[in-house]
């Protein structure tokens, strides 16, 4: 849709000023449609302008990049770039380089890319392995573009070639599907995943923490399955407040029964700096093992220029913020059930391009999340597509486990096997089959995409820009 509207406005824009208003306005569309839970994550008892204009202003500032790139290939038109050029190289390109650069600063927000639409039951799915969502994003908007200029009249040049183009690119998905980048290997492993069903509002009420810890307690105790998993913050005290010897017990019952149990909760850093860690814990069978959380998003776990953001975002946060802070960047993944598996917590799991060399390593994914903290199932069903993505992307089973959903398992090309209704407590028990190999882009992540993205836009600059010298020079006359 995106490669659609911003061709059509490309070519029938008049003014810069037209295509840049055209260009907001779709953007407002197509990211306040997305990141609406945005707003229900706040507090707008107190300061109602605030909470409804610090979101707002996010949304505004995403709905710039398309106005830039709508301006951008106005301009570009204006100077002779064709519209199959526009269409198939310039627009998707630009596209693809303004979601890459979100993935950078200390406003990152991967959230609300176009190939993550494409998951699992598009064709374009079928690039994750080796282009990743940004190369699913590429081909979307240049099929949008596509289309619409199969779309003109007859006698027009530029729909035979689009068409040819369209038909290339089919080919070249079809091929695809002959190459298996990853393949089984050892014994499938059963798992269960443990869904508390704990709402947010309630979760850190005292009443609440007991059962909890009885809930994933007892799960951990009568599972027979050789992993157990709960969600992030599981058990919803630090470490040290736990009762005592509530894990030394569960790891010997794990350990007796040859079993594993992830759980989850928060604990201090050590060293001198303040703040907490979201942390697993691997016990039982496979050995004591930590996993930290690594990466951190803003405003739900840090806030971007605190001396200044921090006193507004405490006005208007629904949900107090803790004062997280990042695991060590050099983590090694875990053993589960005598087989490697990678460990991402909560958001972690939106930065694949950073962690893909994890997921390359391991024959299995697993996710603990907590999909509560806004009350949105939008978000929600947004974070199962994501966690989908990046099984395509390495070719490997993954599990993800979350507070009130979506728990599911999904298999190596992102599609959901198995998965527990959301907001009710429940035990979701699966089977998957273990993979080894390297998908294309865990070895090379983003570099494929933005390579093509940026060659993509300097070669319709090129051609452009030799075919208005062609056109300048003086014809010679042939007496």
């Amino acid at each position: 849709m995106a490669g659609v509207w911003l061709t059509w406005i490309t070519l029938h824009a008049h003014r810069s000023r037209d295509a840049i208003c055209a260009g907001v306005a779709f953007g407002l569309g197509l990211y306040a449609s997305n990141f609406g839970w945005l707003f229900a994550g706040i507090r707008s008892t107190d300061s109602p302008i605030l909470a409804f204009g610090a979101p707002s202003l996010l949304v505004l500032g995403f709905a710039a990049a398309p106005a830039l790139i709508a301006w951008s290939a106005f301009r570009a038109r204006l100077a002779g770039m064709r519209p199959l050029q526009l269409a198939a190289l310039f627009i998707p390109g630009l596209w693809t380089i303004t979601e890459w650069l979100r993935h950078f600063g200390a406003f990152h927000f991967p959230w609300g890319h176009l190939g993550y639409t494409q998951v699992p039951d598009s064709p374009l799915t079928l690039l994750a392995p080796v282009a990743g969502v940004l190369g699913a994003s590429f081909a979307s908007v240049m099929l949008g573009g596509l289309a619409l200029l199969a779309l003109r009249p007859a006698n027009d040049c530029a729909r035979e070639q689009a068409l040819a183009a369209v038909v290339v690119l089919a080919a070249a998905l079809a091929a695809s599907t002959a190459v298996e980048w990853t393949r089984p290997v050892g014994d499938p492993l059963r798992a269960s995943l443990v869904q508390g069903g704990f709402r947010m509002g309630e979760k850190f009420d005292p009443e609440t923490v007991v059962e909890a810890l009885e809930t994933y307690g007892a799960a951990a105790r009568d599972s027979d399955a050789r992993i157990t998993v709960a969600p992030e913050t599981a058990l919803p005290v630090l470490e040290h407040q736990l009762p005592k010897g509530y894990l030394a017990s569960l790891e010997r019952v794990a350990r007796d029964e040859g079993r594993d149990l992830v759980l989850s909760f928060f604990r201090r850093q050590d060293g001198r700096n303040a703040g907490y860690l979201s942390s697993a814990r691997v016990i039982g069978a496979s050995g004591t093992q930590t996993r930290d959380k690594r990466r951190l998003v803003p405003f739900g776990e840090y806030v971007p220029a605190a001396g200044l953001l921090r006193p507004l975002y405490e006005r208007i946060a629904a949900v107090p913020l803790l004062d997280t802070v990042a695991g060590h960047p050099d983590q090694d993944g875990v053993v589960l059930g005598g087989v490697r598996a990678a460990l991402k917590l909560c958001f972690e799991d939106l930065f694949g391009h950073a962690l893909r060399a994890e997921d390359g390593a391991a024959r299995f994914i697993v996710v603990l999340a907590n999909d509560d903290w806004d009350g949105s199932r939008v978000a929600m069903d947004q974070h199962l597509q994501v966690a989908q993505a990046r099984a395509a992307e390495a070719g490997k089973p993954l599990l993800r486990v979350a507070n009130t959903g979506w728990t599911a398992s999904i298999d190596h090309a992102g599609r959901i096997v198995a998965a527990a209704a959301p907001d009710r407590r429940a035990m979701l028990e699966v089977a998957i089959q273990p993979r080894e190999g390297v998908t294309p882009y865990t070895r090379f992540g983003d570099t494929v995409p933005v390579g093509i993205a940026m060659l993509g836009v300097a070669v319709a600059l090129a051609r452009s820009t030799a075919a208005r010298v062609v056109r300048a020079e003086p014809s010679e006359v042939i007496s």
